[in-house]
């Protein structure tokens, strides 16, 4: 790469990784209280962090390259100067954010399999169901 697609590289990584790891954060944060937070919070927030980060390295990265072959393949049809700028960003931008979509999508699968290997056995704080509460005061009686 160039020194000035690295640095822009760098920037897009940072702004994909940060992208995906907050608004990603707010909707698995939503489907954990949906679900009334049975998670281990601390083992999932961690493996999130490190697929976010690697999918928006790699979001970028990938973008990045497919943008380079299709802003080539564009400029080989532009003529004019205005359709050499149009080359450029459109095709540029597109590739590069159809691979943040992609990105969004294995972030989603992956933190629903994060969310799998997050299951907590402990009883919730909260309880909304009181045929739950009847049934695992029925499971956890003990002998003595």
């Amino acid at each position: 790469m160039d020194a000035e697609l690295t640095s822009f590289f760098i920037v897009l990584s940072i702004i994909w990784f940060l992208v995906y790891w907050v608004l990603g954060g707010v909707f698995f944060a939503i489907v954990t209280v949906m679900r009334l937070g049975r998670l281990r919070k601390v083992r999932f927030s961690c493996l999130f962090t490190i697929l976010s980060l690697v999918l928006g390295v790699g979001a970028a990265y990938t973008g990045m390259r497919g943008a380079r072959s299709a802003v080539s393949d564009c400029l080989g049809d532009a003529v004019t100067n205005a359709e050499n700028m149009t080359a450029v960003f459109g095709c540029g931008a597109a590739s590069i954010f159809g691979m943040f979509l992609l990105g969004a999508l294995v972030l989603t699968a992956g933190g629903f399999l994060i969310m799998l290997v997050s299951k907590s056995k402990a009883k919730p704080w909260i309880v909304l169901d009181l045929e739950e509460v009847s049934e695992s005061s029925k499971n956890s009686s003990f002998e003595g």
